[in-house]
C-alpha cells in the first residue's frame, strides 16, 4: 500500500460516522423520490373532469416535478460526499483544499466548501481550481 493510500485511508477512517449519516440520508431522498412518483402517477392518472381540475392537476404535477428536481441535486451532493469518502479526499474544500471544520460537516455532511468558499459560491464569484 502506498504511503498516500495509506493516509487517504487513515483520513477516511475518521469520517465513518459521517457515511452512515450520508447512507441514511440518500435513503430518505430515494424514499421520497418513490412517494413523489406514486403521487404524480396517481395524479395523472385521475379522471379530471373539468377546467379547474385539469388545472389543479397539472400545477400538482409540475410541483412534483420541480421536488423531484432538487431531490436529484440533494442525492448528487450526497452520492459526490460518499465518492470523496471513499477516495479520502473528504473533509478537504474541493476549491481551496483547506479543512471543513468538523462542526460544519456535522451540521451539512455533504457539503462540498469551506465556509470561505461556500460564501462566494453562493455570491457566485467561486473560481474553482
Amino acid at each position: 500500500m502506498s504511503n498516500s493510500t495509506a493516509k487517504a485511508k487513515k483520513k477516511g477512517g475518521q469520517f465513518e460516522a459521517f457515511r452512515k449519516r450520508l447512507e441514511d440520508h440518500r435513503q430518505e431522498i430515494m424514499d421520497l423520490y418513490h412517494r413523489d412518483l406514486k403521487v404524480g402517477q396517481e395524479s395523472s392518472d385521475e379522471g379530471a373532469e373539468d377546467l379547474v381540475d385539469r388545472a389543479n392537476s397539472a400545477y400538482n404535477r409540475e410541483f412534483m416535478l420541480s421536488i423531484s428536481g432538487s431531490e436529484r441535486q440533494a442525492l448528487i451532493e450526497v452520492d459526490q460526499a460518499i465518492e470523496r469518502l471513499d477516495e479520502g479526499s473528504y473533509g478537504s474544500c474541493v476549491n481551496c483544499g483547506e479543512e471543513i471544520p468538523r462542526k460544519r460537516l456535522q451540521a451539512v455532511p455533504w457539503t462540498r466548501y469551506c465556509i470561505d468558499c461556500q460564501e462566494q459560491a453562493e455570491q457566485g464569484i467561486l473560481l474553482e481550481n
